[in-house]
């Protein structure tokens, strides 16, 4: 029996998971490459809007210790 292992990355705005044939990379003028979930995320880092103000993102969720944050098994 074989077992497929699924690679996701990680958006660099919300913190939500990417799986492959989906999201963005946009590379900065330093080097760096970051992976974008959607245009929104994008959208978002380019005006330098802070993740941890945004409600939908992880980092906000994770802050403010919101029960739906991280999902039990």
């Amino acid at each position: 029996m074989y077992v497929i292992i699924i690679r996701t990355q990680i958006c660099a705005f919300s913190g939500l998971k990417l799986y492959p044939g989906h999201g963005s990379l946009y590379s900065r003028s330093d080097g760096k490459v970051l992976n974008f979930l959607n245009h929104k995320c994008r959208k978002y880092y380019k005006n330098k809007i802070k993740s941890v103000k945004v409600k939908w993102t992880l980092l906000y969720k994770r802050i403010r210790k919101n029960k739906y944050s991280v999902k039990k098994k």
